[in-house]
């Protein structure tokens, strides 16, 4: 038999720098945003992260998708 995976759920987290520590690391936080669509395409997702980063006064870090799914037998 065949595993199926269904997303029931989407989270967009956008990171922004915010400094550095002591050691010289860089700093970050992240902002999540929920009730993405499951079917959100990709593309739609990167602009809407760089659209909500730009809201911030430093740069973007990073982006990530975050799903969660259900496996089911097909």
């Amino acid at each position: 038999m065949a595993a199926e995976l269904n997303v029931t759920k989407r989270t967009l987290s956008v990171s922004i720098v915010r400094g550095q520590d002591a050691d010289g690391n860089q700093v970050t936080k992240s902002y999540t945003y929920s009730n993405v669509k499951p079917d959100a395409d990709p593309d739609k997702l990167l602009a809407t992260g760089k659209a909500l980063g730009g809201l911030f006064d430093n740069e973007i870090a990073g982006l990530a998708v975050v799903e969660r799914a259900s496996l089911i037998e097909a």
